[in-house]
């Protein structure tokens, strides 16, 4: 599986098994994993078109300062669903928790906001995304070599 170059380009920047300290959230350490990594090329089990996927790894190098802004600007949101699962063919009701933070700044004219998540509180907190709203990235073809001999008739 051949990565495109936006891909190669962005992941030395940021370690997907590190730990960072946060201080607006107390010093938590919030974890990079591939669920993050995951989540900036896939949407659920779909992958996002190319260039949303662009627009995300054009903001990797910002993460990091924003988790560990002191006095950054978060916006909090707890999701709780409830669903029933077959266990061991036991229709049993689940709840699931998750806390979002959602780490907002200003840069180059672009909102740019990282999301951590937290599954049932008191578990670990990790990076999950990074979005802007005015993201520009560079959209020139790329060029591939031509092995098709023409044909003149």
């Amino acid at each position: 599986v051949v990565e495109p170059p936006y891909i190669k380009n962005s992941l030395p920047k940021v370690s997907l098994t590190r730990h960072i300290p946060c201080p607006a959230l107390g010093d938590e350490l919030i974890a990079f994993t591939g669920i993050g990594f995951n989540h900036l090329v896939r949407k659920g089990r779909f992958p996002r078109p190319h260039n949303e996927q662009k627009k995300r790894f054009v903001l990797v190098p910002y993460i990091e300062q924003m988790i560990q802004h002191p006095r950054a600007v978060i916006e909090y949101r707890r999701t709780e669903e409830k669903i029933f699962v077959n266990r061991h063919g036991v229709r049993t009701l689940v709840a699931s928790v998750a806390e979002f933070w959602t780490f907002v700044e200003k840069i180059d004219d672009c909102e740019v906001k990282v999301v951590v998540r937290q599954f049932n509180t008191g578990g670990p907190k990790h990076f999950f995304s990074v979005m802007g709203d005015n993201v520009e990235i560079d959209n020139k073809p790329q060029v591939r070599p031509n092995n098709k001999k023409s044909r003149s008739r």
